[in-house]
């Protein structure tokens, strides 16, 4: 019937073309004859391919069909078996079944429509059609945009009949005209709207309802009572913003050094684009970067390498503890530097140090165009002459491998001191006849062309001149007869060690050049050899020992080691020297568990005596953390997975969102509400620390150090049972795409009545879609968009975390506003309610207000704005009601 139904509106359209063909006039008044095989050819706007790819991309994924379904209605498709597929596809996703060929196949048997439809072999057909379901909103696009154009035909159609017919007053057919064009365009939402008659008595029914409730709330409790009496719980299809300044808290003193992937900066110095290295080594982006902060409490933290640096007080450092050091069950924890002061030692009669940071792994950077053979310069800084091209030793094994890296050694007179200079490759003159005699000779100039005097006498009328060389590094003209010519400044500075010795800034300052010490590993392992195969030595324990009177040299020897995963100690010790600067004797030493020199006879000693790695050599011990005067500090943020940059010049690793968390407690564990939380910062483990933390009243670092009291356990206990019933929902998945989270929240919704979803945070997300944004500001607002369109979806509150922009730290009284949300104007525009978290004792160390929060109600579409202050108990991580607590 259908199709019958089909066949009747195409064999309209065609009479339509028909008739519009006989009235259509000729320029001289008459009307054209109809071109009726024209107009029967003609078929409605349609695209079966595209139609056949959307239903094969719904089949193929479950995110195609909620991509789909928000551009698609199945009257949009041309082909009435297509739509019968499509809405078979959607009842079998609306109640969270899995929609493929046969679950498809079954329900049209089911509803005796298979046969219709083309039978079950036309739908796997659409499977196998369909080049991939990434694309199927693309191809819905075309479907919606044909039945479109076939709604505009048929309503001409509807036009011209009605001018045709002229029946009634001409603005009634005007008006009927209209609105059979603005029905084209007519989208699935278009009866959504309803006049304000219609709405007045489900309003009325809902404020009855609500005075029946003696003044119970109807949302989502909050646990904040000021905030819940406000906007008396969060509601059904609201998106609520909480947004702060990221890395609040988390900051190191200006002087501090940051290595680069070129070099060093300070924290000071650095600015958001700039490169660090990470942990693992490699580059990270800085992507923000605070204002400089005063006043805030700093602590001196030392390690047992001599290290130092000032941090504040909620600065965080990724730290192993005795427990973690002994259980492989145990992870590495985020600590503040206050918390790591407060366990600094462990229980234990020896009260030994309890934290240990973990060295970073080598540096992985690119190889470098250097001028001078790493194992040669290694070795010159070790035993060569501050202000010549020469070395001295007796070890005829070292100079055997310092030719084989391309140079030629020749001794000085009988002494065991030998002067180096590059071995010029093509450096032979080239074989010549005499123009005279014909005799062969090897010219010492490029333009002799004789073997002698006599004959050179003879030829100087008799052949042309010889052409002078040009120089194959200049292009100048030079008098060379090598198969190479170089002119003779050329010559000097491709042959000369002490020509590049002198550019790199070396002569009479030995260290070791920066463009080195960025090199490869490959290349810094080699520069390391050559400094150890001539001042380097084996202790009795293994160790390795390097020992220097030049402090320059010292220093780049220490971040040659501790740039190549090493943990190394120095200490000095007085000697008898020239000057008052060669007086003193730097003895660096370290303990690697590989290959470190390349002569036979220290690598056969170093392979006796060293010991085995331990967990200790991969760590340094924090042995100190003291309170000092407070500096001005700054933090940065890096973009990496595991937020780590490097500091110091030891390169010690260094780290880099409550609120929400506490709005999801009071849904799921105090009122048993099913709530998501989707952390794209924290691991799953950290937030169910952080919910056990809050619930049970016990200090997070108490939990992250291994040091709970008996009274911990118990507390904790007391309330396992309570946690572990509620509904509460965690997804750490990295890298999450607004389409995951839709579909996810859709499967929650259905399975377990989902009440509430928080997203942390909002500028961590990604659109996922197969468009690439044209920046990243469109991104964030399409995201925001498609969080309300979410929250309007599956009727539940959208809780999303943002950041601020630098805003409030520019400013007199730091408040946030809603127009320092970061990146986006839309957050701001979408949002139903904004909340700005703003702590005063962040930023004023004296402040009246310390331990307490600010909640600036900034934005309330349902109510009124206010700011509300509660308590932030840091140590237990949460944030509570003045009063109390909950």
């Amino acid at each position: 019937m259908a199709e019958l139904e089909h066949a009747g509106a195409v064999w309209d359209e065609a009479g339509m073309d028909d008739q519009l063909s006989v009235a259509r006039p000729r320029r001289g008044g008459e009307a054209e004859p109809p071109d009726e095989r024209a107009a029967f050819e003609r078929l409605p706007p349609q695209d079966l391919a595209a139609e056949q790819s959307v239903l094969g991309g719904m089949l193929l994924s479950k995110d195609a069909i909620a991509d789909v379904v928000e551009v698609l209605r199945g009257r949009d498709f041309y082909k009435p078996a297509h739509e019968t597929i499509y809405d078979a596809i959607l009842d079998l996703y609306a109640k969270g079944e899995p929609a493929d060929p046969i679950t498809i196949s079954d329900a049209l048997t089911k509803r005796g429509e298979l046969a219709k439809v083309g039978g079950a072999g036309y739908v796997h057909s659409l499977v196998q059609t369909v080049p991939t379901a990434a694309n199927a909103e693309y191809y819905a696009e075309i479907v919606h945009d044909r039945a479109v154009l076939r709604r505009l035909v048929q309503a001409g159609t509807r036009i011209t009949q009605m001018g045709y017919a002229a029946d009634g007053d001409v603005d009634d057919i005007v008006n009927s005209a209209q609105a059979e064009i603005y029905q084209v365009t007519e989208q699935r939402t278009a009866e959504d709207y309803l006049p304000l008659g219609e709405i007045m008595e489900g309003a009325l029914d809902e404020i009855e309802a609500i005075s029946n409730r003696s003044g119970e709330m109807t949302g989502v409790p909050t646990g904040f009572t000021d905030l819940d009496s406000l906007t008396n719980g969060l509601h059904p299809g609201q998106m609520i913003v909480i947004a702060a300044r990221p890395a609040m808290g988390k900051a190191l003193a200006l002087d501090t050094p940051l290595p680069t992937p070129t070099g060093w900066t300070t924290m000071g110095e650095v600015r958001p684009g700039d490169s660090l290295l990470d942990a693992s080594g490699r580059p990270t982006r800085v992507v923000e970067a605070t204002e400089v902060m005063t006043g805030r409490p700093c602590y001196e933290v030392a390690f047992d390498d001599g290290t130092t640096v000032i941090a504040d007080a909620d600065h965080q450092w990724l730290t192993d503890t005795r427990a973690s050091r002994r259980s492989a069950r145990v992870p590495a924890a985020v600590r503040t530097t206050k918390e790591i002061a407060e366990t600094l030692h462990c229980h234990t009669a020896d009260a030994r140090h309890n934290h240990t940071v973990r060295n970073t792994a080598p540096l992985e950077l690119p190889p470098q165009d250097l001028p001078i053979p790493p194992y040669v310069l290694g070795a010159w800084l070790g035993d060569g002459h501050s202000a010549a091209a020469r070395i001295t030793t007796a070890d005829a094994d070292l100079v055997r491998r310092i030719e084989h890296e391309g140079f030629d050694v020749r001794r000085v007179g009988a002494s065991i001191t030998y002067a180096l200079r590059f071995a010029v490759r093509g450096a032979a003159p080239v074989e010549r006849t005499c123009v005279v005699c014909g005799k062969p000779f090897v010219p010492k100039l490029a333009h002799v062309r004789t073997c002698g005097r006599s004959c050179d006498g003879r030829a100087r009328f008799g052949s042309a001149p010889q052409p002078h060389a040009t120089c194959v590094d200049c292009g100048e003209r030079c008098f060379s007869a090598s198969a190479e010519p170089r002119c003779a400044s050329c010559a000097r500075r491709h042959g000369s060690l002490l020509v590049r010795l002198r550019e790199l800034g070396l002569l009479g300052n030995k260290h070791i050049p920066q463009s080195y010490l960025r090199g490869s590993v490959a290349q810094r392992r080699e520069l390391l050899a050559g400094l150890l195969d001539t001042d380097g030595t084996v202790t009795r324990t293994g160790s390795v020992r390097f020992v220097v009177t030049s402090r320059s040299l010292a220093d780049g020897f220490r971040e040659l080691i501790v740039g190549l995963g090493y943990r190394c100690g120095v200490r000095t010790r007085s000697v008898r020297g020239r000057s008052v600067d060669s007086s003193t004797a730097y003895l660096i030493t370290f303990t690697p568990t590989d290959e470190v020199f390349a002569l036979g006879r220290k690598r056969r000693v170093h392979a006796e005596r060293r010991r085995p790695g331990t967990a200790k050599s991969g760590q340094r011990v924090i042995t100190g953390v003291r309170q000092v005067a407070s500096v001005p500090v700054r933090c940065v943020e890096v973009d990496n997975p595991s937020h780590l940059y490097l500091a110091t010049r030891s390169m010690v690793p260094t780290h880099n969102s409550t609120l929400a968390l506490d709005f999801a407690r009071s849904c799921s564990i105090k009122h048993k509400l099913p709530s998501v939380i989707f952390s794209l910062e924290m691991g799953r483990n950290e937030i169910a620390m952080r919910l056990l933390s809050a619930e049970g009243r016990v200090a997070l670092h108490h939990m992250r150090s291994g040091s709970m009291t008996d009274e911990d356990w118990n507390r904790l206990a007391r309330q396992m049972a309570e946690v572990n019933e509620a509904p509460l929902y965690i997804d750490d998945s990295p890298n999450l795409s607004m389409m995951e989270i839709r579909a996810k929240c859709r499967r929650l919704k259905q399975r377990h009545d989902l009440q509430l979803v928080v997203i942390d945070y909002l500028q961590l997300m990604q659109s996922g879609g197969s468009r690439r944004p044209e920046s990243r500001q469109q991104e964030v607002s399409e995201m925001s968009r498609n969080l309300k369109l979410l929250a309007k979806e599956l009727e539940v509150p959208v809780v999303a975390l943002s950041q601020l922009n630098r805003g409030p730290e520019q400013r007199t009284d730091k408040k946030p506003m809603v127009s320092d949300l970061r990146e986006s104007g839309s957050i701001e525009q979408d949002a139903d309610m904004v909340i700005l978290l703003h702590r005063e004792d962040a930023y004023e160390k004296e402040s009246p207000r310390a331990g307490e929060a600010d909640l600036i109600v900034a934005k309330h579409r349902n109510g009124p704005t206010a700011t509300i202050t509660v308590a932030f108990q840091g140590h237990y991580s949460r944030f509570v009601n003045m009063e109390g607590g909950f």
